[in-house]
């Protein structure tokens, strides 16, 4: 979550790779190495029809066991039976903790049909750790066939239109160790599937202490801000991912009313102006144009982050800040 804040010192962040090994004695003569292993996988939309294989699209694959963070960012996707913006997904593992994130927005289902589905927003984390799991999902402005749909608090809300269709909103699927989370899950009769805003995280913990936790600081999320009377969406990874000596960032940003489109293609700098607050900068391609100096500032304020986390962006000629009026930003350290 995050406020705004002007850019200062750059924060020099060194990383050190710290492997666990905990080794236990099964037999005479004989050992065995037991680890923390992950596994994870975040996609921002999945499409499959009667006449096509499975298309999935803002896909970071699977999560090694051994952890790390992968990411995938996309500005935009057109399919027959489903359309959206800004898509961002994320997987992580590290420190007894895998974590997983899915974003999308300006989200639209079986266009143009008499039951089109549309969503201004849709977030889902899952979390899994030697404890125990969770997730969650949260939508903005879920419509069915031109309706507004009231998105209930529990998990595994379903929707029907008899002999049509099935939407299971905030599903999630639960078992040992192991969370899956969709924001949305549509099926149709005619044999069309759609699941939106993916986060599945998965652990395996041996019976020994902890490994101990690994140097990293990096922040990720996906959101809207209002911007020029409508809104601002945005999906970013930035900064040192665990293991890494540099940063790293895969961010987009579209600000619909003035019609502004951002993807980042290098960091130059990354810095911690206070413990919640994040500001980094480097190269984007804008509207087609490449090479454009941007900045950006998130601030992290806790949970839930819409109404709390803040987020800014400043181009050659053009800024943008604001509150969250939907999605999540967090700071990973």
């Amino acid at each position: 979550m995050k406020t705004l804040m002007k850019t200062t010192e750059r924060t020099s962040l060194t990383i050190a790779c710290l492997l666990f090994v905990a080794t236990a004695l099964v037999a005479p003569l004989a050992s065995a190495t037991e680890t923390t292993s992950f596994s994870g996988r975040a996609f921002a939309v999945s499409v499959q029809t009667p006449v096509t294989n499975t298309l999935t699209f803002a896909d970071t694959g699977q999560l090694p066991p051994s952890g790390g963070e992968i990411d995938a960012t996309l500005l935009s996707v057109q399919t027959s039976v489903a359309t959206a913006n800004v898509l961002l997904a994320t997987t992580m593992g590290s420190d007894s903790t895998a974590e997983s994130q899915a974003a999308i927005a300006d989200l639209t289902l079986l266009p143009g049909s008499a039951n089109q589905i549309t969503a201004d927003f849709l977030i889902s984390e899952s979390i899994a750790t030697c404890t125990g799991v969770s997730g969650f999902s949260d939508i903005a402005n879920l419509q069915l066939a031109g309706r507004s749909v009231t998105v209930s608090t529990q998990a595994n809300q379903t929707v029907t239109v008899p002999s049509v269709l099935t939407l299971v909103i905030n599903e999630q699927i639960v078992t040992p160790g192991s969370i899956t989370v969709n924001a949305l899950h549509l099926t149709t009769i005619d044999g069309i599937q759609v699941i939106v805003s993916s986060a599945s995280s998965d652990i395996s913990c041996p019976p020994a202490t902890p490994p101990p936790p690994v140097t990293k600081d990096f922040v990720t999320g996906g959101g809207w801000i209002p911007a020029n009377e409508g809104k601002a969406t945005f999906g970013l990874v930035a900064g040192f991912k665990p293991h890494d000596t540099t940063p790293r960032v895969n961010m987009v940003y579209h600000n619909h009313a003035a019609g502004v489109e951002v993807k980042a293609t290098s960091i130059d700098s990354y810095g911690a102006p206070s413990g919640n607050t994040r500001t980094f900068s480097g190269k984007a391609t804008v509207n087609g144009q490449s090479d454009i100096s941007y900045t950006v500032t998130v601030v992290d304020n806790g949970e839930p982050g819409a109404g709390n986390d803040q987020f800014s962006i400043q181009l050659q000629g053009y800024s943008s800040s604001g509150t969250l009026a939907g999605g999540n930003l967090e700071i990973h350290t």
